[in-house]
């Protein structure tokens, strides 16, 4: 999936998320993340929300602080339990933007250089 007014590819991922939406606090699991926003499974009541915005809390893997993001919410998949939901990034503290962009850099040069089919031993 694509951001359009970035034009930016995201990369997939596996992270659990909390979201805050009309004062309740949701459970979510993120699938892609880029830059500018990110795309998650959510349970289905989030569809029944008031308002496109809402609060995101995410843990990126390695680092150690969570992340408080703001966000607005630009595409739905409505879904009998769950839905696909498109996040666009509004507003976040600077440190936790270059955290994101850094992370998703580095995330998309190890996806280029990972050979298909390849997959490193546990």
């Amino acid at each position: 999936m694509l951001f359009s007014a970035h034009r930016e590819a995201l990369v997939p991922v596996a992270l659990y998320a909390q979201l805050v939406a009309d004062e309740e606090v949701l459970p979510a699991f993120v699938t892609s993340i880029g830059e500018h926003g990110l795309v998650l499974d959510s349970l289905a009541i989030l569809g029944n929300r008031s308002s496109d915005r809402l609060q995101l809390q995410l843990t990126l893997p390695g680092e150690p602080d969570p992340l408080w993001i703001g966000g607005e919410v630009v595409g739905d998949t409505h879904g009998l339990l769950f839905n696909d939901t498109a996040i666009r990034f509004l507003a976040m503290a600077n440190a936790h933007w270059h955290c994101i962009r850094r992370w998703v850099r580095v995330r998309e040069l190890v996806l280029q250089t990972r050979r298909i089919g390849v997959h490193d031993a546990a």
